[in-house]
């Protein structure tokens, strides 16, 4: 009995330094990025991930390319991390995945949910510095926030919204996603819904109103769309759209219910969908953004505080309205900035 402990013993112990030895290795080969495009490998000196909340979209697609050109010059490696509707994984999950692979910085979209916040605030206790990019969380501990000023966002849809309105009584629904929980969202909606009751001007009654849609299913957000035209009995004047997939699904149900001059769109960023209505003069506006900058910026502002200890706790990203007028010369910016 006793010849046969020792060897299974000995066994166990091999296959106990092995496994150990893998995972050193591993640890160490995951600090390179192989770089085909070049055939060359690169050291890098730290690893953040960004959590987006749908990579699928134009936006977050555009963000992470900016960031990781950003990270790649500075030394980093950026790693994307999808919790949109076609992942396993949610925005928790992997923020718990990102502590405990101790990477050494992170960027997402927060949503405002107390279980995201309380993970912000262990990252922030195991050394990892979080950076909030389009929505913040201002009661997380987040180092820094990288997105648009709500009173400018507020004022530039309202200013789009008045050029909108017929005499008499109209009616503006605020579309915006439901999930989206950050007190920038309703800073936008207050001033919009101030300004346009302020300045419509005599002879016009203007009722302004939020309309939550949960967009966590694309399918979800075309019915709720779709209630709009069919069951609510009154068609608004005007949509003001404050997330990429409504402007895309609102844009569709102008179209598809035949009130294209009846209902005008105003949309957010400038997916090709978008851009697209806008030269055909089906909707006359969206508002957007240089996502160049907000993931530039967010890379930049872990940077510093890596290696300040300290960073700017805003990062203020510019608006521009596009419209039909300088559709053309955008979209031949964006083209000359892509290459």
């Amino acid at each position: 009995m006793k010849k046969t402990i020792f060897p299974v013993g000995a066994g166990i112990f091999i296959c106990i330094l092995l496994m150990a030895g893998m995972w050193a290795y591993y640890r160490v080969s995951t600090r390179q990025i192989d770089l085909r495009a070049i055939g060359s490998q690169e050291n890098y000196d730290r690893h953040y991930v960004l959590i987006a909340d749908d990579s699928g979209t134009s936006l977050w697609t555009k963000v992470y390319e900016s960031a990781r050109q950003e990270a790649q010059n500075t030394g980093v490696y950026l790693e994307l991390l999808d919790s949109g509707a076609m992942s396993d994984y949610s925005a928790e999950d992997y923020l718990r995945i990102s502590i405990a692979s101790k990477v050494d910085g992170i960027i997402m979209q927060p949503g405002g949910s107390p279980q995201v916040r309380e993970l912000i605030s262990e990252a922030a206790q195991n050394g990892i510095p979080v950076v909030t990019a389009l929505e913040d969380d201002p009661e997380s501990e987040r180092i820094s926030f990288v997105g648009i000023n709500s009173y400018q966002m507020g004022t530039v849809y309202a200013e789009e919204i008045l050029k909108l309105l017929p005499e008499g009584e109209s009616e503006v629904l605020i579309l915006r996603n439901a999930n989206a929980r950050d007190t920038g969202t309703n800073l936008v909606l207050s001033q919009i819904a101030s300004q346009v009751r302020e300045q419509a001007g005599p002879g016009k009654t203007v009722e302004v109103s939020p309309y939550d849609i949960d967009i966590s299913e694309n399918f979800d957000s075309d019915e709720a769309i779709r209630d709009i035209f069919v069951n609510r009995g009154k068609i608004p004047d005007v949509l003001a759209c404050l997330d990429e997939v409504l402007a895309e699904c609102a844009y569709q149900a102008v179209v598809d219910y035949n009130q294209v001059g009846n209902v005008d769109v105003i949309g957010y960023y400038t997916s090709d969908t978008i851009l697209d209505a806008i030269q055909r003069g089906t909707i006359p506006a969206t508002v957007t953004f240089s996502t160049e900058e907000i993931g530039r910026y967010s890379v930049d502002a872990l940077n510093e505080y890596h290696s300040l200890g300290h960073v700017s706790n805003y990062f203020n990203v510019g608006l521009q309205v596009v419209n039909r007028e300088n559709a053309g010369a955008f979209m031949q910016q964006e083209e000359t900035q892509e290459h």
